[in-house]
């Protein structure tokens, strides 16, 4: 019954799950694409897809200017495949991802090896801003586990950080997500601490259904 079952509706099935040391993860299909969910979110390919794919609509930027992309949170790629595969960005993205079962998930399901120019750095995001020195054209910030972003990722100091390693006019950002009443509170210090260290600031928002929110501004 259950083999019926899942040739029927695959979609109630999850193609692969596993618990990792960082997070409940699951591949799981929604009519003909692949998603990577965790307990409580949605990490590649499904909302956040559709979340950053609105973003960089509403922000418009001259992709041909982003030469160095720095994803932090890299998950199954949604952001990088955003950015090289839908708007032909000619890119060098590196990648952070602190979980390397997210990223085995990724070349297993997500096609990480048609992306060009990539390379992926298995380290906490606070570890690599302060090993590397590099600056970039675009910094995108996606850092979660599960649905919440780890509070040390929303202070002055982080953020002073991400600072340091924008080019000149290098463009953030920044996705928050308003998933409960915590959440809610936080976002309008977060907001004052982020307009403090960034220029020409603009806090994008979607449809109704999404609690996210992505801060952006320049250096």
């Amino acid at each position: 019954m259950s083999s019926w079952l899942q040739k029927k509706f695959p979609e109630w099935f999850p193609i692969e799950k596993l618990k990792t040391e960082y997070s409940h993860l699951e591949v799981i299909r929604q009519g003909d694409k692949l998603l990577l969910n965790a307990s409580h979110a949605n990490y590649s390919f499904g909302s956040l897809h559709e979340v950053f794919r609105d973003a960089f609509q509403q922000l418009n930027p001259d992709y041909e200017q982003l030469n160095n992309v720095l994803i932090l949170g890299f998950g199954a790629g949604s952001v990088a495949w955003i950015l090289q595969k839908e708007n032909r960005c000619p890119c060098h993205i590196t990648g952070v991802e602190i979980d390397e079962k997210v990223i085995a998930l990724a070349n297993k399901y997500f096609q990480l090896s048609n992306l060009e120019n990539l390379n992926i750095h298995i380290s906490d995001a606070s570890d690599f801003l302060s090993e590397k020195t590099r600056q970039y054209d675009l910094i995108v910030v996606d850092l979660f586990l599960d649905h919440r972003t780890p509070e040390r990722f929303l202070t002055a100091g982080f953020l002073k950080d991400l600072h340091v390693h924008l080019q000149p006019q290098g463009i953030i950002l920044f996705n928050y997500l308003q998933y409960d009443f915590k959440a809610q509170n936080d976002i309008r210090p977060f907001e004052e601490i982020f307009a403090k260290t960034f220029q020409d600031i603009r806090e994008l928002t979607f449809n109704r259904k999404s609690k996210n929110v992505v801060f952006t501004g320049r250096k």
